[in-house]
């Protein structure tokens, strides 16, 4: 019996629909409660009429959903769908206290019991669909993929309070290749994309080189950063095209990085930044909103290749900044000890409202060889 009122617990009788597997569809609008990880099974296409609103319930403190072998290394799902829905983790009513979730995410090893305020999780399968889905509320990141092969998020909107940090939008762990993510809007408060080969102990469901990876389309207001693709320890992330980045961010348009926490060989190749139309926000968080990572956030390079780097060929092409307010962020950096074999710089320009200010270029890294047309120094 689905009770749909947000106060009794639907997850049994949705999970027994999720069980028949084919093609499961939720027609009635309604606030559907869900007190334990609902499990989604190979072959299975889940359609969510307009208004269905899925809601972790209070001290749940799981995903709301995951696939059936998210968690084991020696299975694997496909051709998994999910089209529709409101997934609401409550991040409120959880009993967490952000500070103290934050400063301690590291202290237990990685597993995939451990809830670590991932939304909607998905690892260790082949082609898998999410789209026109509303993800509101996470502790953590609203979607995490991983050891995937083909993959769509498509037609999202992040709905997100700001009252926890590392709420990534759409967040890849490798091994990943062959995928698409584009039309994002709203606004996050960590990365609204994050292709990450390896990550820190309470998310990394998976570690593995990430190719091929197409995003498109993608809008946030005085979100934290728009695209990070991170890599190190020997893996590769390669051919990835960011095709239309818009709206206003406080840290990073786009960071190519090896993460501080740990570094190591890092390779990055046949990388294209096309197509980017934003501005560093002005903006500070306000009070009611997680702030650990604020200190300094004007200072954040729009578009920075960090400290470690080591890259082939990079294309930047079509890429404009224009800033009402004065910022100490410069457009584009190459941090020391980072390099790039290639570099393409085609159409990049930048603008100021009268008697704002903003820096230009900063390159402490090395570019064995630069290729310019219309760029302003």
């Amino acid at each position: 019996m689905l009770y749909m009122d947000g106060i009794h617990d639907d997850t049994l009788a949705l999970q027994e629909m999720l069980d028949q597997r084919g093609i499961v569809t939720i027609e009635r609008p309604g606030t559907y409660l869900v007190s334990r990880t609902l499990i989604i099974h190979s072959n299975t296409r889940l359609i969510c009429a307009p208004g269905v609103h899925f809601l972790a319930a209070p001290f749940s403190k799981c995903a709301l959903i995951e696939n059936e072998h998210f968690g084991d290394a020696d299975g694997r799902d496909e051709n998994i769908e999910i089209i529709g829905g409101i997934w609401d983790g409550n991040c409120d009513a959880m009993g967490l206290d952000a500070e103290y979730e934050a400063q301690h995410r590291l202290d237990d090893p990685y597993s995939p019991k451990l809830f670590k305020g991932k939304l909607l999780r998905f690892a260790h399968l082949d082609r898998i669909t999410l789209e026109k889905l509303t993800v509101r509320n996470p502790v953590s990141y609203g979607i995490q993929i991983g050891a995937v092969r083909g993959f769509v998020t498509r037609d999202i909107f992040f709905d997100y309070n700001w009252h926890f940090g590392t709420t990534d939008g759409v967040h890849i762990n490798g091994p990943a290749c062959d995928g698409v993510i584009e039309n994002l809007y709203g606004t996050t408060n960590d990365d609204l994309v994050s292709l990450t080969t390896y990550d820190e102990a309470h998310a990394e469901i998976s570690l593995g080189d990430i190719e091929n990876v197409y995003i498109h389309n993608l809008s946030g207001r005085n979100a934290y950063s728009g695209v990070r693709l991170l890599s190190g320890e020997g893996y590769v992330l390669r051919n990835v095209r960011i095709d239309g980045l818009y709206g206003t961010y406080r840290h990073h348009a786009v960071i190519v990085s090896n993460h501080n926490k740990r570094p190591g060989a890092v390779w990055f190749d046949d990388l294209v930044l096309e197509n980017i139309h934003a501005s560093k926000s002005a903006e500070a968080l306000s009070e009611e909103c997680f702030r650990m990572w604020e200190r300094n956030f004007d200072r954040c390079v729009y578009i920075l290749f960090e400290k470690g780097a080591i890259c082939g060929n990079v294309t930047m092409r079509n890429i404009h900044r224009h800033q009402e307010q004065s910022t100490e962020s410069y457009l584009f950096a190459l941090s020391a000890d980072s390099s790039i074999e290639r570099l393409m710089l085609d159409n990049i320009h930048q603008t100021t409202a009268e008697g704002a200010t903003a820096p230009l270029w900063k390159i402490d890294g090395r570019v064995d060889t630069l290729i310019e047309r219309d760029v302003i120094h």
